[in-house]
């Protein structure tokens, strides 16, 4: 029995040749996983519990342009919006449908037409928010706080003029000049905080909602918003990306650039994963094909040892065993490569301090899991396809 069992394991041993196949699946099997990992790290992975801010506009052509009821969103886009998996929450921006100016008064002598917009308090990343509603004429204000660096860097720098501390900012008052239908109106406008979320000038929706209510314009552009702000799961979502592009929609140009080269890099990865299945699945087919050839060549032995009374199980554990082993040595041989892959590329100026030096934990897993899930599939085929050519022989 022993000298039999030998010869069947020696059969495994002359396919040693498949075994620079195996490592190679592995290498791409494997090193897709890290690298997806690393890809994550990189650009963002879909987390459900996360919260990303997105600014949606539609393109403008030259179809819909100076046409708000066109270039505008809807009833019907909003709640095609609201339906979309990727997207939580959507908040209309509403604009001034009436003119708006601002001056300095006697204090700064400038002037400058200027926009109003105003969203759901919900949404503006300030946190207190009693501040901002009309009182005493006075208009509170949230600006982006990428404007006040436009001017602290830009036009004061360049045009002599003092710099602007937020603090500061937020003692100066300016006026705020509104033509209105009936009459013209002018507020006091006061900054009471900066948005890192928002790039535009935000007003109390209730007051800006009251002032647009006293204008006349056309029934088509009620309820037409040219912004709206979404909360997402992931604003380099490829899913997400692929709807506004269908749908036309813009948003920060640098989340879709991200999110494109994250999704042309997962297409590479799956390729190539898949190249290493094949090549895996091609060489346990060899291996497979090696042993069965090995028992039809000792067909006599094997017919001797059934009608003993020999039970096969026995034997094609211990040829399962061998593979699996097998297996397992050259997925340790695949790990200590891929870990020093991934700490060599952890320490490269491109990573920027964002890739670990360690493997993804799955990696681990999967070097566990690979060898018995492979023992037993090798065991069920060998085992059946045996008893099955006994029955023939006998």
């Amino acid at each position: 029995m022993s000298r039999f069992t030998a010869l069947m394991n020696q059969s495994v041993s002359k396919s040693v040749w498949v075994i620079p196949g195996l490592l190679l699946a592995f290498l791409l099997v494997l090193g897709c996983v890290q690298l997806y990992s690393n890809a994550n790290a990189l650009f963002g992975a879909k987390n459900e519990s996360s919260n990303y801010w997105i600014t949606l506009s539609k393109t403008i052509t030259p179809d819909n342009i100076g046409r708000k009821e066109l270039i505008g969103f809807n009833a019907n886009d909003l709640a095609e919006l609201r339906k979309w998996s990727e997207v939580k929450q959507v908040f209309p921006i509403i604009s001034n449908d009436f003119k708006v100016s601002a001056d300095g008064g006697n204090f700064i002598p400038f002037y400058t037409d200027m926009y109003l917009e105003a969203v759901d308090n919900e949404a503006i990343d300030i946190q207190d928010l009693s501040a901002f509603k009309v009182e005493n004429n006075v208009i509170p204000i949230v600006i982006s706080r990428e404007y006040l660096n436009l001017y602290n860097y830009g036009f004061a720098l360049n045009q002599g003029l003092p710099q602007i501390t937020e603090d500061f900012a937020k003692k100066i008052e300016v006026n705020i000049n509104l033509t209105l239908k009936d009459k013209n109106v002018t507020y006091k406008g006061r900054l009471i905080g900066l948005s890192d979320r928002i790039h535009s000038v935000l007003v109390p929706k209730a007051f800006l909602d009251s002032l647009n209510a006293t204008q006349s314009f056309a029934p088509k552009h009620r309820d037409i918003y040219t912004r709206v702000l979404v909360k997402v799961n992931d604003a380099k979502d490829g899913g997400l990306i692929a709807k506004m592009e269908q749908k036309g929609y813009e948003s920060n140009q640098e989340s879709l650039r991200s999110a494109k080269i994250k999704g042309k890099i997962m297409l590479v990865l799956q390729a190539i994963a898949l190249l290493g299945v094949f090549i895996l699945l091609l060489s346990v087919v060899l291996v497979i094909n090696y042993i069965k050839m090995a028992f039809l060549e000792r067909r006599e032995e094997v017919s001797i040892k059934y009608a003993l009374g020999y039970s096969p199980k026995k034997m094609v554990q211990q040829i399962s065993f061998r593979f699996s082993r097998m297996l397992f040595v050259i997925l340790l041989v695949t790990l200590g490569v891929l870990s020093l892959a991934q700490y060599s590329l952890s320490k490269l100026s491109l990573s920027q301090g964002m890739l670990s030096p360690y493997l993804d934990p799955w990696l681990g897993v999967m070097a566990l899991v690979i060898p018995f899930v492979m023992y037993a599939v090798v065991f069920r085929l060998i085992y059946r396809w045996l008893i099955r050519s006994w029955r023939l022989i006998t």
